[in-house]
């Protein structure tokens, strides 16, 4: 008896474990706008699903066993927190070292909570209505004239460029890069979804998600959201004649607002990039990659320390410049050493995407692709929507398509859950349906 109620128990906390979780998700391109308490709610979401999942492990003792790629994550947090012993700027080293622990941490909750195919289309779902939520407000922030520049203003920072626009707290390029990234994640959910009013709301969706990205500006954004679109001609020849009419409709959607909505000012930044490709400096950002490159040369193997990076090249440029390259901020922060690890981590994730199921393999390798291309020019390897991605493709990989079941104790019996690695012993008596 106490066994049962402690199954039972152990479920209700799994369930608002994984409630609160898909709030963190629904909150998070957002997260920066709503507060309580000068606290972001997304992290007050994050921080009571954590612990209600701590008390759940505690209460059940069980585990799921982690992966390969589980491991090369903690290794490459690992391998950041002990780069505080070299680092060139401590400061920053530790508190780079807080955000990667939170990370990692996140990554554990989604494999934990998303053990069947149901949990992960749930997690999927909640993320992709918060995206849908951050490019109606940047689309809303448009219409009353609210520009990026604006919004920087108001936090005290000047900004020159008056044509772009973005939601509050969080830079156009960013924005632009999350928007293309869930762009395959979208159509995907209007494949698995059973109502037609759902179908409709994510091809809805995918027309007000590329809206918005043209609307950053963000030119990096849009080379990653053509990638990402690849989803549409792998998926077309496979769906309904329903869906196909749908797709061209949001294809029509999307051209007459690419047509009646963008400014004409974003549409020549577009046209610029063949030309900042060729003879710019992107930006800047090759003066900064040279500066990053410099340094690295004295420290090649074990880098400058996680986080150091603009205390490096502000010996060279005058202000202390992030990379706005991911791979080049690991292999100066963390040297050859840490670069490794990062592009085994990369390349496992392509390879665990390419053994799944046809719609679920087309989804997750647009996805990488995307952000593959798309953090060239940014420093995401410690961002959210970075982790979020890599333990979403994990959790989908390694999931069932049977649901969770409890059971009532066998008085030999202990509790049985179905989804996990790891699981405790169920005697032939207990039913198993």
């Amino acid at each position: 008896m106490a066994l049962f109620f402690q199954s039972a128990s152990t479920s209700k906390l799994e369930m608002l474990a994984y409630a609160g979780l898909c709030g963190f998700l629904f909150v998070l391109p957002w997260e920066e706008a709503p507060q309580l308490g000068g606290f972001a709610i997304g992290r007050w979401l994050g921080l009571a699903a954590l612990a209600i999942l701590i008390l759940r492990s505690g209460v059940s003792g069980q585990a799921r066993k982690l992966t390969v790629l589980h491991y090369l994550m903690a290794s490459l947090v690992a391998l950041s927190a002990l780069s505080l012993l070299w680092s060139l700027d401590r400061d920053a080293t530790l508190s780079r070292i807080g955000t990667y622990v939170q990370l990692l941490g996140l990554v554990w909750m989604m494999w934990e909570l998303a053990v069947t195919e149901n949990r992960v289309l749930g997690l999927l779902r909640a993320y992709a209505t918060g995206i849908f939520l951050a490019s109606t407000l940047t689309i809303y922030n448009y219409a009353t004239g609210i520009t990026s520049a604006a919004l920087y203003a108001a936090e005290g920072i000047e900004k020159s460029d008056e044509t772009r626009f973005s939601i509050e707290g969080v830079n156009e390029n960013d924005l632009g890069l999350m928007l293309a990234m869930c762009l395959p994640m979208m159509i995907y959910l209007a494949i698995r979804s059973k109502w037609r009013l759902a179908k409709l709301f994510f091809w809805i969706q995918l027309v007000t998600c590329i809206t918005a990205i043209f609307l950053t500006g963000s030119r990096g954004a849009l080379i990653s959201a053509a990638i990402a679109l690849f989803m549409v001609p792998l998926t077309i020849g496979r769906l309904p004649w329903s869906q196909k009419i749908t797709a061209a409709m949001a294809c029509a959607g999307i051209a007459i607002c690419g047509i009646f909505l963008i400014p004409p000012e974003i549409w020549s930044r577009f046209l610029q990039l063949s030309t900042e490709l060729t003879e710019g400096t992107l930006t800047h950002r090759t003066v900064i990659w040279s500066a990053g490159l410099a340094a690295l040369r004295d420290h090649a193997f074990l880098g400058v320390g996680s986080g150091a990076y603009p205390a490096t090249v502000l010996r060279v440029v005058d202000v202390p410049y992030v990379a706005h390259n991911t791979f080049l901020s690991v292999l100066v922060e963390l040297g050859v050493v840490g670069a490794l690890l990062l592009i085994a981590l990369v390349l496992c994730l392509f390879y665990t995407a390419f053994l799944m199921k046809y719609f679920e393999r087309c989804l997750w390798l647009c996805i990488l692709a995307s952000w593959a291309v798309g953090v060239s020019a940014l420093t995401w390897e410690y961002s959210k929507p970075t982790w979020v991605m890599f333990g979403l493709l994990l959790a989908h990989a390694y999931s069932r398509r049977t649901k969770i079941r409890y059971f009532a104790p066998h008085p030999e019996a202990l509790v049985y859950r179905y989804g996990a690695d790891i699981y405790k012993r169920e005697p032939s008596s207990v039913p198993t349906s």
